[in-house]
């Protein structure tokens, strides 16, 4: 049997590994039948190790990885079908056939030219190689689809993760953490582990997550920043309060402050020549999907030099805090100020600094 793990999720090839490996029973037993390469492989080595029978096992598992990529691209830079590369290439593609179904070969690899000899075939003198994509086609290759859910999915996934781990969780909880981590699914599962160990059996809610997340302080960040962009005073200074009880320290207030109107001005540029949805634009500009929706609902409140201007008065009270100003009546100040009502700011006329 051969697999194709071909641009596998990280995360998701793992899972599919470790299903294999426990398949092949008694752990100590089934080391014995375990075979990882990488690096400067040869073809005839990989085929030499999918050939030998299983010992005390009911399979074996041969596990090969890169080398499909460092072969294409060999071929790719060779002279021709008469060269050693091509010869490799048709040694291991023909040598596929006398694997024994007993063994599991896997090879674990990233990002292959279909448009070369390796995937599509090529000719050797009179006989003709069939490339990875026929030998798939033809039922001799499986290759299953180990791509990461995308960011509409990514909800349903978390529930059937939590399902299988016997975790339940309310319909906000799970939202609230695909926002939150967005889709990383290795950080996915550890942060359900540890909600798992937190909820202790009961039911897990979105109190759960942001006390447990390490991004749901971000959220409150977000609360700050939305209060900042309405000009209100009471829910800013209610939102820093919140922070604070949280023990997020002023420096960390004002780097996350400075993080989160950077993506602001980011997302506002996105915005400007193509729109797009908070899918769309956290991919374009390498953000996760939940700070870039909280950044379009929030950069309509602004103009480019109004965000350009905050972000100097910020980097003010970064030197301010640093020279020896209190951090939180600076916070306090900082907060008090951008809330301010600037009349004609939506006119144009940038926030004003005050004088130190």
């Amino acid at each position: 049997m051969i697999t194709l793990m071909l641009d596998a999720d990280a995360y998701l090839a793992a899972q599919a590994l470790a299903e294999r490996k426990a398949a092949l029973g008694d752990p100590e037993t089934a080391e014995l039948n375990i075979t990882e390469l990488e690096g400067d492989v040869q073809a005839g080595t990989i085929l030499y190790h999918a050939s030998t029978l299983p010992f005390l096992a009911p399979g074996r598992l041969v596990v090969v990885r890169g080398y499909l990529g460092r072969l294409d691209k060999r071929m790719a830079a060779s002279s021709g079908p008469e060269s050693p590369a091509y010869q490799e290439a048709a040694q291991l593609l023909e040598g596929l056939e006398q694997v024994p179904q007993e063994t599991e070969l896997v090879f674990v690899d990233q990002g292959l030219d279909r448009r070369r000899g390796l995937w599509r075939g090529f000719r050797v003198g009179e006989r003709t190689v069939q490339g990875l994509a026929d030998r798939i086609q033809a039922g001799q290759i499986r290759a299953p689809d180990l791509s990461p859910p995308d960011a509409r999915a990514l909800p349903g996934w978390i529930a059937r993760r939590a399902q299988e781990m016997g975790l339940e969780m309310d319909r906000r909880a799970i939202q609230m953490l695909a926002d939150f981590v967005g889709v990383d699914l290795r950080r996915l599962e550890n942060e359900l582990q540890k909600l798992a160990s937190y909820a202790a059996g009961r039911r897990i809610v979105s109190e759960d997550v942001r006390q447990m997340v390490s991004d749901a302080r971000e959220a409150l960040i977000w609360d700050l920043t939305d209060a900042l962009g309405r000009r209100d005073g009471r829910r800013a200074m209610a939102a820093l309060q919140e922070l604070r009880r949280n023990d997020a320290h002023p420096f960390y207030l004002l780097t996350m402050m400075v993080r989160q109107y950077r993506i602001l001005i980011k997302v506002l540029e996105a915005l400007d020549p193509g729109g797009g949805n908070e899918y769309e634009i956290a991919r374009r500009i390498g953000e996760r999907p939940y700070p870039v929706k909280k950044a379009i609902q929030q950069c309509r409140a602004y103009r480019m030099e109004e965000l350009e201007t905050i972000l100097l008065r910020l980097l003010e009270a970064d030197v301010a805090m640093k020279s020896g100003a209190d951090p939180d009546t600076e916070m306090d100040v900082l907060v008090a100020e951008l809330t301010e009502p600037r009349e004609g700011a939506r006119a144009g006329r940038p926030v004003a600094t005050p004088q130190r």
